[in-house]
């Protein structure tokens, strides 16, 4: 009897130990706690610091931003390679797995391009029906900033393409202030389906980088004149494109796809010595170091910076001599199924702005309000 009992006793153990396995869960919810970054979660769940990008794909919704989680917060962990384990709200798998959720084999293989639609049809449902994901940054003032009218001039003038040209469906706003995850991952990986202000790299004139061959680019909705600030106390000579030669030039590296993909910088190939941090800021102070001798980039963001900055009177605009005329587009990926008829759509809006004069409306209102805060 004594053995009999030990016996049964032992079956419960043994099947308790097989329910607990059986139980065993992949994904779910994770909680944000103080000095945790997307980075650090990925780390910690995942094993790999990497994988940043899918939780915060999987969560694009309620994360303003991948630099800027709120501690408190609970994002959706997805099931990756069996990772994570143990989080409460995750989907049971078998015994001793070591991958996500068995799925029934497809009865015919899924193309590359049918996976990445229906992925951007899940997205979009999880969205709320969103048909058109467009991803900006604050930090191109006036261009797009969220505190600014219409967040900004070329938010306006998207925002309004979109609805000139509705057929494709409803459209969304994401914002980003880390430019430098916008066009890769955020856009290779179908987070978003476009991106802007983005300047085109001179594809035509032989550069050989990833953005002239992997993505699509709208017409230009807004040229703007790229010139040289140079500091009053140390002024500099710039009479032809010879006088660059060997001149300490920043150009934050903000807008230029190009640039972000290893293209050749036009400032570069004029024999400057180019500076690029990421901020135009961080150009004006090195001008005012005197670590630099001119920076470059478009008039308008200049002018707002540094009045921010309140450099207004210690910086100098080289107008009479422009280092070049530059558009600003909207870009899509390739990879993206949509990308060509999404660039179309918007390149149609744009056009039908155009003739219906509401393009020049938009831009005067915009421009007035600039100049008036210059």
């Amino acid at each position: 009897m004594l053995k009999r009992a030990s016996a049964l006793a032992a079956a419960v153990v043994t099947a308790t130990t097989l329910s607990a396995q059986a139980q065993d869960t992949c994904g779910g919810l994770y909680t944000v706690q103080r000095g945790d970054s997307l980075s650090l979660i990925a780390d910690k769940l995942y094993k790999n610091v990497g994988a940043w990008s899918a939780i915060y794909r999987n969560n694009i919704d309620i994360i303003a931003s991948p630099d800027s989680i709120r501690v408190g917060a609970t994002y959706r962990m997805p099931c990756i390679d069996g990772l994570p384990t143990g989080l409460k709200g995750g989907t049971v798998v078998e015994a001793n797995a070591t991958a996500a959720p068995k799925i029934a084999p497809a009865a015919a293989p899924v193309s590359t391009e049918a996976q990445l639609a229906a992925r951007q049809r899940s997205a979009a449902e999880a969205a709320g029906g969103v048909d058109v994901r467009l991803l900006a940054g604050d930090d191109f003032r006036p261009f797009t900033n969220r505190l600014q009218m219409s967040s900004g001039m070329i938010t306006d003038l998207v925002n309004r393409a979109f609805v000139a040209d509705d057929s494709t469906g409803q459209h969304k706003f994401y914002w980003v202030n880390d430019r430098s995850v916008h066009l890769d991952p955020m856009l290779a990986d179908g987070m978003v389906d476009l991106a802007f202000p983005w300047k085109k790299p001179r594809c035509e004139e032989g550069d050989t980088n990833s953005v002239c061959t992997d993505y699509v680019f709208s017409e230009p909705m807004f040229e703007m004149l790229v010139v040289l600030f140079t500091s009053r106390d140390r002024p500099v000579t710039f009479n032809s494109e010879a006088d660059l030669a060997g001149m300490r030039v920043c150009s934050p590296l903000g807008f230029e796809a190009g640039s972000r993909q290893g293209g050749g910088h036009y400032l570069t190939k004029m024999g400057a010595r180019l500076q690029q941090p990421v901020s135009a800021e961080e150009c004006f102070n090195r001008l005012v170091n005197g670590s630099a001798d001119a920076v470059a980039m478009n008039e308008f963001t200049g002018r707002v910076v540094l009045k921010d900055m309140g450099l207004t009177s210690d910086v100098e605009l080289m107008l009479r001599r422009p280092l070049a005329i530059e558009g600003l587009h909207v870009v899509a990926h390739k990879n993206n199924p949509r990308a060509d008829a999404l660039i179309g759509a918007f390149n149609a809006g744009l056009d039908e702005m155009r003739e219906s004069g509401e393009y020049l409306n938009v831009i005067d209102t915009h421009m007035s309000s600039i100049w008036a805060g210059l």
